[in-house]
């Protein structure tokens, strides 16, 4: 996979796309084990390039995301105030993720401010949707429930 087809640095320049990609570190991860837990310092955004990765939020109730499609971005705290991850990231398969180092890509995107304020908009696009997807299971659960 390369870097620049995922969803959040489509269209970003080619020069700018050299400097993240030489972040970008490529990890290999077996079945069951986890990629970080929640409470975690955030250090590294997340791509998956192969497998499946469970997302779970902690709590009593199980709500969950899977990451299923290459090019999908977890991790994001990373990127985000106070760095510190929210979930628990897990391989459902041996998976394959790319990991880029959180304080090393803010420099870049402070660098080349119009193309990292694309990249931030972008991923509050991933959050929202994540976060409307939670929602979503979190009332049909609670709809189950009262039924």
């Amino acid at each position: 996979m390369l870097i620049q087809e995922v969803q959040l640095f489509q269209k970003v320049p080619s020069h700018l796309m050299e400097e993240i990609a030489q972040l970008a570190i490529e990890k290999n991860y077996s079945a069951g084990s986890e990629v970080f837990r929640a409470g975690d310092f955030a250090d590294s955004l997340c791509i998956l390039e192969e497998g499946e990765i469970e997302i779970t939020l902690p709590g009593e109730g199980r709500i969950y995301f899977p990451v299923k499609e290459s090019g999908l971005v977890f991790g994001w705290s990373a990127l985000i105030e106070p760095r510190q991850y929210t979930a628990s990231a897990r391989c459902v398969k041996d998976s394959k993720v790319i990991e880029i180092d959180g304080d090393r890509l803010m420099g870049v995107l402070e660098k080349h401010p119009a193309d990292g304020l694309r990249i931030m908009e972008r991923l509050a696009g991933v959050i929202a949707s994540r976060l409307m997807h939670c929602y979503q299971r979190l009332t049909m659960e609670f709809s189950d429930y009262h039924s």
